[in-house]
C-alpha cells in the first residue's frame, strides 16, 4: 500500500523591508504665539497635540530648582483651585486626555483627542493655558507629593545612581548637576507665587505646537491659532538655559547602601549633543555595547560570567549635550570584577567592530522605526522633541538616514573621539563596607564614598 505524503507549501521567508521614511509636516506660525507643525497621517483617527515651551528646568531662576516640574503639574489642576479631577473628567467626556511634565529642556503639554473632537479638546486646553489657577493650596499639596516622590526615587538604586552620576559629571554650580525635579530642600521652599511667576514668564513665542493625525478635512492651523493665538506672556523672560558642559573623569564613587545584596553600576562620559553629526554613530556604538542580550556587555557579564540579569548602554539626551551611560545591577560579591569586566567591554570597541555587529545594530535601530512611529502620539512627540532642541522639523528623517549609513570604521572613530576610556565616571550604589576595598584594589584611582 502506497502512503501519500501531503505536499506542504514551502516555508515562507521574509521579504524585503518596504521603503519607509519618517513623516514630514507643514510648518506655520501663530502671530505672537507658538510656531506650528502639522503632520497629516491618513488613517490615524487619534490626533496628538504636543506643545513644547522653552521653560524647562534648565531655565529655572536661582534657588527655584523644581519649579518647572511643579508648574507642569499645577497646570493639570485647571482654572480653579482643586479642579484637577473635574478637568480630567471634562477631557474624558470627549475621549481626550491631557498630560504635562518638565525636563531640563522644556515644559511639555501633551493632548490626545479623537480627530472628531479635536476642536473641543483644544478649546479646553486654551482655557487651561489662558487662565490656570496655579493656586497656593494646590501647590502646597503638589509639594508634599513631590517630596514623597523624591524619597521613592532615592530608594531606587538605579535612580540614585543616575542622580549621583549627573552630580559628578557636571560642575556643582550647574543646573544639570542637580535633580531635574528639585531636591527636598529646594522643593520644600517653593510657593504658589513662584509657580505663577515661572509660568507667566514662559513665552508662547518661544514655543512650538505640533499636531499629528488624520487631518483630512480638518482646519488644523485655524484650530491651533484659535487655541493659542490670544495667549501672551506677562512677565520678564526666564534666565538663559544652562549649557554647562560635562567634565571628564576619571572618578570612582560609591553611594553607600549598607546591607544591599546588589550593586548598581552606572558608567558615564559626556558626548556632543544631537546636533553633532556623530550622534547617530554613537547611538549604534551604544547598541553594540548594550542594546540587547547579544551585545558585548551582556555577552560577557550576563551570559559568560553570570554577574547580572542585564546591562544596557545608551545616550542621555539634553539640549546642549549628551551623556554616554552604561548601567545595570550586579551581585555584591562580584562588584569589583564586574566593574573591571564592564570597563574592558567598553574599551573593546576601540579594537574594532565587525561588519555583522554593525549591520545587526543598525538594523535593530533603523528597521524598527516604522513600528516605533506607527501612532500619531509617537510621531508628534518625536517632532516636538526635535523642535524643543532646535534641531529642525526634518531631524527625525535625517537621523534615520544617517543611522543607516553608519559603518564599523565610523563607530570606532566616533567612539574613540568622544568617549575617553581614561576619563570615565564610575558610580556604584551598594554596600561600601563590602565593596570599597575590592574597588580600591582595582587601581582605578581613589574611591569616594557618599551616603546613600
Amino acid at each position: 500500500m502506497t502512503t501519500l505524503i501531503p505536499d506542504f507549501p514551502a516555508r515562507p521567508v521574509p521579504g524585503p523591508i518596504p521603503p519607509w521614511a519618517f513623516p514630514t509636516g507643514t510648518e506655520g506660525q501663530i502671530p505672537g504665539g507658538p510656531a506650528t507643525l502639522r503632520c497629516d497621517l491618513p488613517g490615524r483617527r487619534l490626533a496628538a497635540v504636543r506643545l513644547v515651551l522653552d521653560a524647562g528646568a534648565g531655565r529655572e531662576p536661582d534657588g527655584l530648582d523644581g519649579v518647572a516640574t511643579l508648574t507642569s503639574r499645577a497646570l493639570l489642576e485647571g482654572t480653579e483651585p482643586g479642579g484637577g479631577t473635574r478637568l480630567a473628567a471634562h477631557f474624558e467626556r470627549i475621549g481626550a486626555s491631557l498630560h504635562a511634565f518638565a525636563d531640563l529642556t522644556a515644559l511639555r503639554v501633551w493632548l490626545d483627542a479623537p480627530v472628531t473632537r479635536l476642536g473641543e479638546a483644544l478649546e479646553l486646553l486654551a482655557e487651561v493655558l489662558g487662565g490656570p489657577a496655579l493656586a497656593d493650596s494646590d501647590v502646597r499639596r503638589l509639594v508634599r507629593e513631590r517630596l514623597e516622590e523624591i524619597a521613592q526615587e532615592d530608594a531606587d538604586p538605579g535612580s540614585r545612581a543616575m542622580r549621583e552620576l549627573r552630580a559628578r559629571l557636571f560642575p556643582d554650580h550647574s543646573r544639570p548637576a542637580r535633580p531635574t525635579g528639585g531636591s527636598p530642600d529646594s522643593v520644600e521652599r517653593l510657593t504658589g507665587a513662584d509657580v505663577r511667576a515661572f509660568f507667566a514668564a514662559a513665552s508662547p513665542a518661544e514655543a512650538t505646537a505640533v499636531i499629528a493625525g488624520d487631518l483630512t478635512g480638518v482646519a488644523a492651523e485655524d484650530l491651533l491659532t484659535s487655541a493659542f493665538g490670544g495667549w501672551r506672556t506677562t512677565a520678564a523672560p526666564l534666565p538663559a538655559p544652562d549649557t554647562t558642559p560635562p567634565t571628564p573623569g576619571p572618578r570612582l564613587v560609591v553611594v553607600d547602601r549598607p546591607g544591599s545584596v546588589q550593586s548598581y553600576l552606572a558608567i558615564g562620559h559626556g558626548v556632543p549633543g544631537r546636533a553633532h553629526p556623530d550622534w547617530p554613530t554613537l547611538t549604534v556604538a551604544c547598541h553594540v555595547l548594550g542594546g540587547g542580550l547579544t551585545s558585548r556587555l551582556n555577552a560577557l557579564l550576563r551570559e559568560e560570567k553570570g554577574y547580572t540579569y542585564g546591562m544596557r548602554a545608551g545616550l542621555l539626551r539634553m539640549r546642549h549635550c549628551g551623556v554616554f551611560i552604561a548601567q545595570g545591577a550586579v551581585h555584591t560579591e562580584v562588584t569589583a570584577d564586574a566593574v573591571t569586566d564592564a570597563l574592558g567591554a567598553l574599551r573593546s570597541v576601540l579594537d574594532g567592530v565587525g561588519d555583522g555587529e554593525c549591520r545587526a545594530s543598525v538594523s535593530a535601530l533603523a528597521d524598527r522605526a516604522p513600528a516605533d512611529y506607527e501612532t500619531s502620539r509617537a510621531v508628534a512627540s518625536e517632532l516636538a522633541d526635535a523642535a524643543a532642541s532646535g534641531l529642525g522639523v526634518d531631524y527625525p528623517r535625517r537621523y534615520l538616514d544617517e543611522l543607516r549609513a553608519v559603518t564599523p570604521e565610523r563607530i570606532v572613530r566616533a567612539y574613540a573621539e568622544h568617549v575617553s576610556q581614561d576619563a570615565l565616571t564610575v558610580v556604584v550604589v551598594g554596600d561600601a563596607g563590602k565593596i570599597r576595598g575590592p574597588l580600591e584594589d582595582l587601581g582605578q584611582g581613589s574611591v569616594t564614598v557618599v551616603e546613600g
